[in-house]
C-alpha cells in the first residue's frame, strides 16, 4: 500500500523532528523559459554519504532552507523541491515563500480525503504545486489535479500521443507547461507548438565554429585574452570602448554591492584605476556572459551558474589552503571559464587555443583534472549546466578534505553573489 502523506502517527513524526537529516548539499538545476532565459531551480538533494533509497529528501531539504532563513535559500526566482511526507508534515513547510515555491507531488501517493483536506489548507495559503504528466494521467489522480499550476512532461515517460492530448488538455484548465530533457531541436520545436513556457534539463545547442563569433563576442574573446595576458590598461580600455554598451554593464556591475566600493564608479579610466588588474580581471570574466538584445527581466542562466562556480571554488580553495592566494585566484578563473563553451557554442580546445590560460586551470577546464579538476566538479555538481552529469560527492568531499557543513554556507554565499552580479547584467 502506497504511503499517506497525511496519516503518519504523531509518533513517527515526533522522531522525524527530533533527527537531524544527514549532511548533504543541495543541487541547483536551472529552469529555462521559452527565451532560454533562468525561470527557476529545480532543487536536488545530495546526500554527503550513501543512505538508504528511502531516505526522504524533503526533510533534509527544508532543513537546510530553515538554517539560512527560507526567504534567502528560496530567493530571486522560483523553486521546485520534492513534497515528500517529511516536508508537508514538517511544520515550516507552511513558511515557505508561496510565490516562489512549487511542491512536486511524488510517485507513491494515496489520494485520501485527509490529504485532499491538507491540500486544500495548504492551496488556500497559497502553496503551489506541480506533478509529472504521466502521474497525473493515472487514474485516480483526478482529485489532486485542480491544485496543480504546473504540469511538466518527459519524453522518457510519456509518448509523443500522450503528451499532444494532455498537454492540450492541462493548457485548457489553466496550467503551465514544463519539458524535461528535449533532446533534439525537433522534439523542442514540438514543445513551442504546444504552448510549452518552461524547460528542465538538456537543451538542444546547435554547435557553431568558433569563426562564426559576433562582432560583441569576438570583442570579448579578445578582453579575456588581453586581461589573463600582457595587455596594459590602455589596450584594455581602448578595446572596451569599442562597444559602449559594454562600457555601461562594467560600470554597473562595479557599483554593485557585491563589490562594496566605498565611492561611485563613474568612468571606464577611474574604473579601471580604482579596480586594480587582478579585479579587473574578474568583471572582464564575468562581461563575457552577458548577453546583449534579450528581453527585459531576463536571467542568464550561464552567468548565474559560472559566477556561482567562481565564487564557490574560489572560497572552497580559501578554506582548504587559505595561504595559496594564487591558487584561489585560478580556482576563480577556473570557474568563470567553465561554461565558457556553451556561451560561444564552440568546443573549449577551440576557445582555449585563443586565450592564454596557466596549465591547472587548462586541465581543470578540458578533463577536470589536475590540481583545480575536483573542485571544479564539485562546483559543477552543485550548480549544473544543461548537460552536466549528477554524481556522487561523497568521495569528492573525501578528496577534497572537506565535509558538507563546511561548504553549505560557501554554497548559499555562491548562489546570492550570482544573482547579485546578473542583477546589473542586460
Amino acid at each position: 500500500m502506497e504511503p499517506d502523506l497525511t496519516t503518519a502517527s504523531s509518533t513517527e513524526a515526533a522522531a522525524d523532528a527530533s533527527a537531524p537529516p544527514p549532511p548533504c548539499l543541495i543541487r541547483r538545476e536551472p529552469i529555462l523559459d521559452q527565451n532560454r532565459g533562468l525561470a527557476g531551480y529545480r532543487l536536488r538533494v545530495l546526500w554527503a554519504e550513501p543512505q538508504e533509497p528511502d531516505m526522504d529528501t524533503g526533510a533534509a531539504l527544508i532543513e537546510t532552507a530553515r538554517a539560512h532563513g527560507a526567504s534567502a535559500f528560496f530567493a530571486y526566482a522560483p523553486h521546485w523541491i520534492d513534497g515528500t511526507p517529511g516536508l508537508l508534515q514538517n511544520t515550516f513547510a507552511h513558511m515557505l515563500p508561496r510565490h516562489r515555491t512549487f511542491l512536486e507531488f511524488p510517485d507513491p501517493l494515496e489520494i485520501t480525503p485527509e490529504l485532499i483536506q491538507t491540500l486544500q489548507s495548504l492551496a488556500h495559503g497559497g502553496t503551489k504545486f506541480s506533478i509529472r504528466g504521466d502521474l497525473a494521467a493515472q487514474p485516480g489522480r483526478e482529485a489532486i489535479l485542480p491544485f496543480c499550476k504546473v504540469v511538466r512532461f518527459d519524453p522518457k515517460l510519456s509518448t509523443k500521443a500522450d503528451i499532444f492530448r494532455q498537454s492540450f488538455q492541462h493548457k485548457q484548465a489553466g496550467r503551465q507547461l514544463m519539458a524535461v530533457d528535449t533532446p533534439d531541436k525537433a522534439t523542442h520545436d514540438n514543445f513551442m507548438l504546444l504552448g510549452f513556457t518552461l524547460f528542465q534539463g538538456h537543451w538542444p545547442m546547435d554547435l557553431t565554429p568558433t569563426t562564426a563569433l559576433t562582432p560583441r563576442q569576438k570583442t570579448l574573446l579578445r578582453l579575456v585574452t588581453l586581461i589573463m595576458g600582457e595587455g596594459e590598461a590602455p589596450e584594455i580600455q581602448a578595446c572596451l570602448q569599442q562597444d559602449p554598451e559594454l562600457v555601461k554593464t562594467l560600470l554597473d556591475m562595479v557599483n554593485t554591492p557585491a563589490f562594496g566600493l566605498s565611492q561611485e564608479v563613474e568612468s571606464l579610466s577611474q574604473a579601471i584605476m580604482l579596480l586594480g588588474r587582478r579585479q579587473l580581471q574578474r568583471w572582464i570574466q564575468v562581461l563575457m556572459y552577458t548577453e546583449a538584445g534579450r528581453p527585459a527581466g531576463y536571467l542568464s542562466p550561464i552567468l548565474l551558474q559560472a559566477s556561482a562556480r567562481a565564487h564557490l571554488m574560489e572560497a572552497l580553495s580559501t578554506l582548504v589552503h587559505p595561504e595559496q592566494t594564487v591558487r584561489a585566484e585560478a580556482a576563480f578563473t577556473t570557474g568563470i571559464l567553465s561554461i565558457m563553451d556553451q556561451l560561444f557554442q564552440g568546443t573549449m580546445q577551440d576557445l582555449l587555443s585563443q586565450v592564454r590560460v596557466d596549465v591547472p586551470v587548462r586541465e581543470a577546464l578540458l578533463r577536470r583534472e589536475g590540481a583545480l579538476g575536483p573542485d571544479l566538479r564539485l562546483a559543477t555538481l552543485i550548480f549544473p549546466s544543461d548537460r552536466d552529469a549528477e554524481e556522487d560527492p561523497a568521495p569528492l568531499l573525501r578528496e577534497l578534505g572537506v565535509t558538507a557543513e563546511q561548504l553549505d554556507p560557501l554554497v548559499q554565499q555562491a548562489f546570492t553573489w550570482a544573482h547579485s552580479i546578473t542583477q546589473a547584467a542586460p
